[in-house]
């Protein structure tokens, strides 16, 4: 009996392999660069927008802005403004378009188009969303203070808020915390002067983990839908911690602030935050971060912002 020769299938299989093999022709450098439009509004202020360069992916350059860019603002298709470029003096700051005075208000549709030299025209929408209120009736803040070494004390945190969501849907939101206080100095009459006001967002932590929260980057703040308001009616009980020097900083004001989101603002934001943790892992799957602009990239998204001060 002949025995298979076993050279023969390796020999086949090389063959194969080196019959199917083919240089790839892909170069990241040879895609064409596109407008990148960045705007997250409110009500707040007046619309401000930047304009910069999009940059292959491996590119570890800082970002080229585009200063001569002609920007138009719509407002409920009508048009609002010609945005007019402020240029910064600081490097790390880029320069960007403000409008003449158009504060963005609920319920407004808005339009920006983007023309550039050498660029294809590019524009982005959204609608800004009406405010949502908090039951301040219900409201609670329990501050406990300890010492955590020879310099500082922390403040823990519990926090209980309800929120009141407007009929229909669907909404979207996104939840902060900030812990105001002030350095101070002893003056030689024995008066305590604030030399310095700060107001700082907080790490904060979901006490019941079966509510759909989104912790925002680095835990600061929570993204949410109306789905989060059906467990508890709408209630949400955080903690949190501070910590501040004892010999000369005081605690101020604890702040809320909840942000009615646009649903472009939600999955551009919700994206971030998967893109952030997905950059902790080096096993994970790239994330590509929602745009909402169209022949671009980039987000042109609103919100409204409310403020609750708890002394």
């Amino acid at each position: 009996m002949k025995l298979p020769n076993p050279i023969l299938p390796v020999a086949l299989f090389l063959l194969l392999f080196t019959a199917c093999e083919r240089d790839l022709d892909f170069n990241l450098q040879d895609l064409k660069p596109e407008l990148v439009v960045l705007a997250n509004f409110s009500d707040l202020d007046t619309l401000e927008v930047v304009v910069s360069k999009s940059r292959p992916a491996l590119d570890q350059d800082a970002p080229e802005y585009i200063p001569n860019a002609n920007v138009k603002l719509f407002v409920d298709n009508s048009f609002a403004d010609q945005l007019s470029f402020v240029s910064s003096p600081i490097l790390q700051i880029p320069g960007y378009y403000l409008s003449s005075g158009v504060v963005p208000q609920p319920g407004e549709h808005l339009r920006v188009t983007v023309d550039a030299p050498g660029y294809p025209s590019v524009e982005a929408e959204s609608t800004m969303p009406y405010p949502v209120g908090i039951d301040t009736g219900f409201t609670s803040l329990l501050i406990e203070i300890e010492e955590v070494d020879l310099f500082y004390n922390q403040a823990n945190i519990t926090a209980h808020i309800k929120i009141l969501p407007p009929p229909g849907g669907p909404h979207y939101y996104h939840l902060n915390f900030y812990m105001q206080g002030y350095d101070f100095r002893i003056t030689t009459e024995g008066d305590t002067l604030k030399t310095n006001f700060f107001s700082l967002p907080l790490v904060t932590f979901p006490i019941d983990d079966a509510i759909p929260l989104i912790p925002y980057i680095d835990d600061r703040g929570v993204l949410f839908t109306d789905d989060a308001l059906t467990i508890d009616d709408g209630e949400l009980s955080f903690t949190a911690n501070f910590q501040y020097r004892r010999s000369d900083q005081l605690l101020g004001h604890f702040l809320i602030e909840l942000r009615s989101a646009s649903p472009e603002y939600y999955d551009y934001h919700r994206s971030l935050v998967r893109q952030y943790q997905a950059g902790q892992d080096p096993f994970a799957e790239p994330v590509i971060l929602y745009s909402n602009v169209k022949n671009g990239q980039g987000i042109f998204a609103g919100f409204t912002s409310k403020f609750y001060i708890v002394k």
